[in-house]
Parts: C-alpha cells; sequence; structure tokens
C-alpha cells in the first residue's frame, strides 16, 4: 500500500503534543478562550480541546449568573431601604426572605463554580475529558455556548479598557497641584466583610482613580493637569480639603453618631459637624459629596457648616453601586457646572 500521506510521529513528538494539547486546554480556564476560538479552536477536530473550550465558557456563564442574582440581590436591598421606610410585617418578612434567596443563590453558584473550575483545570492537566451532570448537558447546546462566547469576549475587552482607565486616572492625579481642585478623600480599612481584614484592607490609589474616572477627567478638562487629589481620609484631610478645594468627596462609612462619617477603625475615630468651626470651609468650596450612611441626619448642620458648598448627604443605609452611579452619570456635569 501507498504510504506517501502517512505521517511518522516519534514518541517524543507524541509526548510533546500531548501535553500541547493539555496546556491548551488548560488555558481556557484561565480566561484564554476566546483567543482560542480566534484562532479556530472549533474547526478543529480534537474532542479534548472542545471539551474544555465548550466547559470553560460554562464557567463564564455561572459567573454572569452570580452578577445576576447580585444585581437582584442590591436591586431589592436598594428598594427596601429608600421606597418602603414603614412596611407591614408581612412585607418585612417577605421582602427579607427575597433577598436571602437572591443572596444564597449568587453564593452557592459562586462556591459551584469554584469546585467545577478547580476539577476542570485538574482533569484538563491529566488529560482527561470528565462529564459534569447539567454543566456538560449546557455545554452542548450551541445557542447557550454562542451567548457565553460573546459574553466572554465582552468581560475580556472590558477588562482590558478598566486597567486602560485606571492606569490612565492614576497619571492624572499623581502630581497634584497645591492646592487642587478637587479633593477625593476616602476611609483607610473598612472594604472588606471579613473580620480580619475589614479594619486594615485599603484598596490601592488606582482603585480610586478607576471608581471616580469621569470625575478626574472633568476635573483635568475643566481646570487643567492636577487638579485632583486623592488621599486618605483624615481630620486634617477634611478641614484641608472644604478650605482649599471646589468639590469635596468623601468616600466613607457612617460614624457611630447620627450624622457623622468614619475616617479610622483601628481606632475608631469619627467626625461630625460639630468638630468644624467657622471659617473652616473656604469661601471657593461648592460642593461636598458625603457616602456615609446616615449623615443626612444632620444635613442642616452640615449645610450650615460647610456653606456655601452644595451638600449630598443620605438619611438612610446608602449603597456603593449609588455612589458608583452618581459618579459617573452626574459627578462630571457637577464639575463643568461650576465657575
Amino acid at each position: 500500500p501507498s504510504t506517501r500521506n502517512v505521517i511518522l510521529v516519534t514518541p517524543y513528538q507524541a509526548f510533546c503534543l500531548r501535553k500541547k494539547i493539555r496546556i491548551l486546554g488548560v488555558a481556557c480556564y484561565f480566561g484564554f478562550a476566546p483567543l482560542l476560538w480566534m484562532a479556530g479552536i472549533e474547526k478543529q477536530k480534537n474532542n479534548f480541546l472542545q471539551h474544555h473550550f465548550h466547559h470553560s465558557l460554562v464557567l463564564s456563564l455561572l459567573i454572569f449568573f452570580v452578577l445576576i442574582a447580585t444585581a437582584i440581590t442590591d436591586a431589592l436591598s436598594y428598594g427596601f431601604a429608600v421606597f418602603l421606610w414603614n412596611p407591614s410585617p408581612n412585607d418585612l418578612i417577605a421582602i427579607r426572605w427575597l433577598i436571602r434567596l437572591f443572596d444564597y443563590t449568587g453564593n452557592i453558584i459562586a462556591l459551584a463554580w469554584v469546585i467545577v473550575w478547580i476539577f476542570n483545570v485538574i482533569s484538563a492537566w491529566r488529560g482527561q475529558s470528565p462529564q459534569i451532570p447539567i454543566l456538560s448537558n449546557i455545554a452542548h447546546r450551541k445557542s447557550w455556548m454562542k451567548f457565553s462566547l460573546g459574553w466572554t469576549i465582552f468581560v475580556r475587552i472590558a477588562f482590558v479598557l478598566l486597567i486602560l482607565v485606571a492606569a490612565h486616572g492614576a497619571l492624572m492625579t499623581i502630581n497634584p497641584n497645591k492646592p487642587p481642585q478637587v479633593y477625593i478623600l476616602y476611609t483607610v480599612g473598612g472594604y472588606i466583610p471579613a473580620e480580619a481584614l475589614w479594619a486594615t484592607y485599603t484598596p490601592p490609589h488606582w482603585a480610586f482613580s478607576l471608581f471616580f474616572y469621569p470625575i478626574i477627567t472633568a476635573a483635568s478638562i475643566h481646570w487643567g493637569n492636577g487638579s485632583v487629589a486623592i488621599e486618605p481620609l483624615s481630620n486634617v484631610t477634611f478641614k484641608e480639603a472644604i478650605q482649599n478645594g471646589r468639590f469635596v468627596f468623601v468616600a466613607s462609612h457612617g460614624g457611630q453618631e447620627g450624622g457623622s462619617f468614619t475616617y479610622s477603625f483601628i481606632p475608631y475615630r469619627g467626625f461630625s459637624p460639630s468638630d468644624l468651626q467657622p471659617g473652616d470651609a473656604g469661601p471657593q468650596l461648592r460642593y461636598v459629596y458625603f457616602a456615609a450612611c446616615y449623615a443626612g441626619y444632620r444635613e442642616s448642620d452640615w449645610r450650615q457648616a460647610l456653606a456655601p458648598a452644595d451638600v449630598q448627604t443620605y438619611a438612610r443605609v446608602s449603597y456603593v453601586e449609588e455612589h458608583l452611579l452618581w459618579v459617573w452619570l452626574k459627578g462630571a456635569k457637577v464639575i463643568f457646572d461650576m465657575d
């Protein structure tokens, strides 16, 4: 018989090929599935790669479901806090159970994601293609796989854009003028709801430059480079900000005393309107935003102490998501409307 089309592969070449395929299978679970799709992985007749490519998309789909459950939980919590001040006992029980339902659903899906991710990575490294109840059925549905692929590509593009935005924001705030026009003050600690990290962990500078990017950009356009300072919140930096700045954003938690805000957890330190003296707020001050929960309990006192500035407070629990929406949808307009 003819041997013209026979390709001879040595044992070592076969070993290297198997390793390469296993590495590609593992890579699918580390965010490289879209790149492998662009390289034509779906056209290759390799059941092993196809299996792990589709199962990595299923895991990406689980992340989407976690985000949906979290969004519903936050929306219900926000609606409950804002619109239902005096619910009946039955409504209160029903709403709380509904919030817990979506909260637990998101946590269960997230836990399943972690377990399945570890299991699939180990399986891919060992050259195995196990079937997983429910998830493997989803992996064989073309409609779900197309949606998940689009979602995964969107997340990767968004991730790259967020890195660029954070880097640009950090560069614009690295050398602020003295004094700057805009102060963004953040509490040290109080960001992770875990006892060991609650009072110690504070996000890095670039995280705040990403969160407040519209305000940073608007201020840089309106007043020039170096017009924004991002600093840890303290009684000193707060007084400096209201004395010299035009716009001040206080990103903090509510204090132990109603109407105050927290700027330190170990040891605890809070700040209230009574801690201000006449003349502490400069005549150029135009806008102060308090993210602190229940700071609005003393809104009139804050307005009097910070006059002539406009003051934004919340006389209830306030949520990170609503502050984010305010920053990205309204913050730039507030800056541009200033003299």
